[in-house]
């Protein structure tokens, strides 16, 4: 008769090592903001200032994480130096690349 996976219940015994375990390795999964090169900076400039309500594809920096958003922008916010969509807000020195899908 096996055991199956009571062998392993001693590992997951105390939930807050756990835990512990569980945001060390998310820790070890965040990478440094990338710098952008002037051609980069431009490209994204360029199609900030032709943007005419296409859905668009953006990669933004996020508290260590790189991470994708597709949907049309709701507002360019030059005041506040912002891209707004109806579930996101990302300010320009987060963006890290933008592509027009449609």
């Amino acid at each position: 008769m096996s055991r199956g996976m009571k062998k392993f219940l001693p590992y997951a015994s105390l939930k807050e090592q756990a835990l512990f375990l569980a945001k060390m390795h998310e820790q070890k999964k965040k990478v440094e903001k990338p710098e952008l090169s002037e051609d980069q900076v431009n490209d994204i400039n360029r199609i900030l200032t032709e943007y005419s309500g296409e859905t668009v594809l953006i990669y933004y920096y996020n508290r260590g994480f790189i991470k994708a958003h597709q949907a049309k922008i709701k507002k360019i916010d030059v005041l506040y130096k912002r891209l707004m969509f109806n579930d996101l807000t990302v300010s320009f020195t987060n963006l890290l690349n933008i592509e027009i899908v449609d």
